[in-house]
Order: structure tokens, then C-alpha cells, then sequence
């Protein structure tokens, strides 16, 4: 097993068993897998839908007929029911957790991506585990709220967020086939998918497939990020632990790139022209030798102008470009902490967004 960081997403059909409540036992059973996976060193973030269907359930008998929710109503009332569902589960296995409520709109602000990016990579280094979902209460409309589609996208975007290794979106159906198994019990289990093209033919468009339509979406995204994908049944004894195996037990979709190369094409890509953070020597060899992230202590000056999340080249004093990374101060912030040490960050800006300049995960190295 190669996969050091894997985002689970289970649906509402798993963590429902297809009833109208939360299934606490079935979802005892995901906790000891995802606990299980953590106690092998493997980071699991959990997606999880069911916000919904824990309000529906907490408000039935509780309001007229007349009263009928609306969506957003509904996940505000269950959400929290949802989460302390996951929270006591894992509390047993003295595992501590977060909730995260995420919304399109935060993951397409340059700030809110790199802010969410921050918390959930701090959550992972301190061991607490990530019961992440869509943010329905806040939607602006019915048409926004349903945008990630049962939160296998929004599970796609949380993969590139915290470059994971592999997306495993646990479903109630083994995988994809060759055709509509409600209709045709003689059909195929597809066990790999190495390219997307006519893969609609397959799916047909309808939900036979197990909602697949939505599910080969967030695939493909995932997939275009360098993070390989399994859908597979989460039904399954161990389908957690099967996910993550050689033979993944569902239906993987193989990334073309590795995660590393296809950010490392994007950093390198988007690197501002123009603008730069020049450092010293011992920072450079500190970045080339040791892997470090780039910290204040190293940094002797600002080139150009910048933004927080922007990715930027960094250079030796003799115009070298050592580096490229995303950033996570302004070039303003930068220029008022180089030299500094990273514990005085804070009282020198007021504020901190982390100790690092640029951390390790963000940064490139140009070749020698």
C-alpha cells in the first residue's frame, strides 16, 4: 500500500442503509475502517453526506403538515445531528475530529481555497480527522445547494486540497458496469478506466448506474489532478481497506499523472512573471538539500508585487531561480517579515497565516 493520504467520501444510501435516519451501526463500522486506516499511518479525510436526512428525521413529528423545509432548512437542522453522530463514533476510539462545511464559492476564491487548504492540512498534522461537507445552509439557491451532487464533487475539489493519493467515493452499487444492472443482470463490473472517452455510452445519462453520471464527474476531476479514484460498494466488508488495496474492490480510474507532477505543472505554470522573493544562501541550500519549506529567517528582499495564494518564483541574489511556490503572505506582508523569525510573525503583522513563507507542499524546485 503506497497511498499515505486517501479522501472517503460515503453517501446518504450508506450512512442511511437506505431507511430515513443515520444507520449509527453502519456508521460504527466506517469509523473502524477509517480508524484503522489512520492507525497504519494512512490520513483518512472523511466526506459525508446524510446533513439532510438527519433533519428530515429530527423534524418529523415536529412540525405541521403545512411546514415543508426547504433543502438548506433541512441540512441546517441535521448537520450538526451529523456530525455529532461521526464525533461520538469517534470518540470512542479516541479520535478527535472537525467539522469543515465547505460551498463552491469557497473553493473558487483563490483566498478561500488557500485558507481552507491551511486548516485542513493543520488539522491532518496535528492527527484530527475531517468530517467534511457541503455547506448547504448558506446555498444561494435550490440550483447552487444541489451543485456538488451529493457531495461527489465537492469530494473531488477536497482531493486536489489536501493532495490526496487517492479518492474512494463508497456508494451502494459495486461500481461501474457495462450497462444498467437494474435492467440487465447479465452485465459487467468495469474493474479499470484509463480514459474517459465513451464512457457516457456507458452510463446512458439515468441513475441506473447508481447516480453514476455524477460520480464519473467527480472522477474525472479528481483524475485530471493527478489523483487516482475507485468507486466501489461501500456496503462491502472492509470496503475502506479494499479501496486502498491493490485490487480496490470497485471499479479505479488510473491517474495519468502523478499528484506531484501535475501540481508541480501547475506551480510552475502560474508562477507570476516579473515578481519574486529573493533569499540567501542558507535558505537556498536549506530548500535544495533539506526539502524545507521557505520561513522568513531566509528571505532578503521582494521583487514586484503579489498576493496572498499566488504562486511566485524564488531567487538567489544573483537573479537564480531556485524555486517557484505558492505563497502564503502578500508581497507587502513578505517585505515586512523577511529576516524575521517565524515566532514574530505575528507581532510584526498583527496576525499569522502560518510560520512558513512557503511551505514544503507548495513549492518546486527548478532543476540544477
Amino acid at each position: 500500500m503506497t497511498n499515505q493520504r486517501v479522501v472517503a467520501k460515503f453517501g446518504t444510501s450508506l450512512l442511511t442503509s437506505g431507511s430515513e435516519r443515520l444507520d449509527l451501526d453502519a456508521m460504527s463500522d466506517f469509523v473502524n475502517q477509517v480508524v484503522s486506516l489512520w492507525q497504519r499511518n494512512i490520513e483518512v479525510v472523511v466526506v459525508s453526506s446524510g446533513a439532510r436526512a438527519a433533519g428530515s428525521h429530527y423534524l418529523k413529528g415536529r412540525l405541521s403538515n403545512r411546514q415543508e423545509p426547504s433543502r438548506q432548512a433541512l441540512a441546517s437542522v441535521g448537520q450538526g445531528h451529523l456530525f455529532k453522530a461521526w464525533q461520538d463514533l469517534f470518540e470512542h476510539h479516541d479520535r478527535a475530529t472537525a467539522q469543515v462545511l465547505l460551498t463552491r464559492r469557497d473553493l473558487a476564491s483563490r483566498l478561500g481555497y488557500l485558507n481552507a487548504r491551511t486548516t485542513l492540512r493543520n488539522l491532518l498534522d496535528c492527527g484530527i480527522i475531517p468530517i467534511i461537507n457541503e455547506n448547504d445552509a448558506v446555498a444561494l439557491d435550490e440550483v447552487l445547494a444541489v451543485d456538488f451532487g451529493e457531495n461527489d464533487m465537492l469530494a473531488s475539489l477536497v482531493s486536489h486540497l489536501v493532495d490526496a493519493d487517492l479518492l474512494a467515493i463508497l456508494t451502494d452499487v459495486d461500481g461501474l458496469f457495462d450497462g444498467d444492472p437494474k435492467k440487465n443482470p447479465n452485465v459487467n463490473l468495469i474493474r479499470e478506466v484509463s480514459s474517459f472517452e465513451n464512457l457516457e455510452a456507458v452510463i446512458g445519462g439515468g441513475d441506473g448506474n447508481g447516480g453514476m453520471a455524477a460520480k464519473i464527474d467527480a472522477a474525472r476531476i479528481a483524475v485530471q489532478g493527478g489523483v487516482s479514484t475507485v468507486i466501489c460498494n461501500g456496503h462491502s466488508s472492509a470496503a475502506l481497506q479494499n479501496a486502498v488495496s491493490e485490487d480496490h474492490g470497485g471499479t479505479f480510474f488510473t491517474s495519468s499523472d502523478s499528484r506531484l507532477e501535475s501540481r508541480k505543472q501547475w506551480i510552475l505554470g502560474n508562477a507570476l512573471p516579473g515578481a519574486s522573493i529573493v533569499i540567501d544562501v542558507g535558505a537556498a541550500s536549506a530548500l535544495r538539500d533539506k526539502g524545507s519549506s521557505l520561513l522568513p529567517a531566509g528571505i532578503k528582499t521582494v521583487v514586484g508585487e503579489f498576493s496572498r495564494g499566488e504562486p511566485v518564483l524564488i531567487s538567489s541574489s544573483d537573479q537564480q531561480h531556485i524555486a517557484a511556490g505558492i505563497t502564503n503572505y502578500a508581497s507587502s506582508e513578505v517585505e515586512r517579515i523577511s529576516g524575521l523569525k517565524s515566532s514574530q510573525i505575528a507581532e510584526s503583522l498583527g496576525y499569522t497565516y502560518g510560520e512558513e513563507v512557503v511551505h514544503r507542499d507548495n513549492l518546486v524546485l527548478f532543476d540544477d
